[in-house]
């Protein structure tokens, strides 16, 4: 069964796969708790529960139906909760309290259970977008979060291949919270219906953030790999909302494992414009403490900051970070994306803007 869910299906069976016209859309396998010993679900329609392994029925549940599944009382290896009579899509079900689209796996691991929501992937788009993005930003900038994360979804199914299921629900993969309802990303996801973006016709990956600060970063500079379509570009909008981090010396002394902080040594920040210390948007590549390299990454992890888009200085017993932006960076900014929509831009244009060369595909 692992083996159908995971095979490399994408573009030739996502367009030969077209079961239910106008509905259909591709299953993913989001896990969505872990380490738990026992789950309490509720299903909205008629359902049956399967043997994961060999698909016979274990049992029937009635809509409105709640049911309790127990490490300890669970004998075989994983079950499946699937609607009975109505399409997928359609069934709601509760997992501890919380509201997810579609059907759940529930799979027994040494000592613990692991649950899996069984979801269609335009469904699974509505509990993304309304984490992602604030439903208030304008129509045009969520319907280039929907195109972005629907790629990003499709390009990595399979990440989590180990555990049993294709996504994770946190920023490892997209944040993704279940059942939503919100108007602006309803319009968003169903007036881009099936659209991804391709580069030279292969799926992408579509990596976003929240803030560039001014100047997206080069995928290389973040994850040391070239790809050709995540390369830096410029914002409409620069350094619009500083930050600033202050740490006393001596934390900062024993977080980096050194003798008291006697000198800290950076290039001034000046964004699109790199240095032998930055990269060429100006984001920290290496700043030298006491003479000492550390990687604007490996600083960005240990202060918790919101980028690598910063300077630093030691001041008065402190070591103060300045900067700008929020997370790595690379490919579109959310915030850039809003500011783009405000001046009339389309969908289109914004996705063209943050990742280049690639164009649109309609799957289904």
């Amino acid at each position: 069964m692992l083996k159908k869910i995971f095979l490399p299906l994408l573009l030739i069976v996502l367009l030969m796969s077209r079961t239910e016209a106008g509905t259909w859309s591709p299953e993913l396998r989001v896990g969505i708790l872990s380490g738990v010993k026992q789950v309490s679900l509720k299903v909205s329609a008629p359902c049956v529960m399967l043997n994961a392994a060999k698909g016979n029925v274990l049992n029937k549940i009635p809509a409105g139906g709640s049911f309790t599944v127990d490490f300890e009382h669970l004998k075989i290896n994983a079950v499946e909760v699937r609607p009975e009579k109505v399409p997928i899509q359609e069934l709601t079900i509760e997992v501890d309290g919380k509201k997810y689209y579609g059907g759940v796996s529930v799979n027994k691991g040494k000592d613990s259970l692991t649950v899996i929501n069984l979801v269609p992937l335009e469904e699974y788009l509505h509990g993304v977008l309304a984490k992602e993005m604030s439903p208030s930003y304008p129509l045009e900038a969520l319907k280039a979060q929907a195109v972005a994360a629907r790629s990003f979804a499709l390009k990595n199914r399979g990440r989590h291949v180990k555990e049993v299921f294709d996504l994770c629900s946190s920023t490892h993969c997209q944040v993704y919270v279940g059942v939503t309802d919100f108007d602006s990303i309803n319009r968003a996801i169903d007036e881009t219906r099936g659209a991804v973006l391709v580069y030279k016709e292969k799926l992408i990956d579509t990596n976003f953030h929240a803030d560039s600060g001014g100047m997206t970063e080069d995928v290389a500079d973040v994850w040391g790999r070239a790809t050709p379509y995540l390369v830096a570009v410029r914002e409409i909008v620069q350094l619009a909302t500083p930050w600033t981090v202050k740490v006393p010396a001596k934390d900062f002394s024993k977080q980096l494992d050194l003798d008291d902080v006697k000198t800290v040594k950076l290039s001034k920040l000046t964004v699109g414009q790199g240095a032998s210390d930055r990269t060429s948007s100006g984001r920290v590549q290496s700043a030298q403490i006491n003479g000492k390299k550390f990687t604007g990454t490996e600083l960005r992890q240990k202060f918790s900051l919101p980028s690598t888009l910063f300077d630093m200085k030691l001041d008065a017993g402190e070591v103060i970070f300045t900067g700008y932006g929020r997370g790595h960076g690379v490919g579109m900014s959310q915030v850039g994306a809003r500011d783009y929509a405000k001046e009339g831009w389309s969908y289109e244009k914004i996705l063209k803007h943050y990742y280049k060369d690639t164009k649109l595909k309609k799957l289904y």
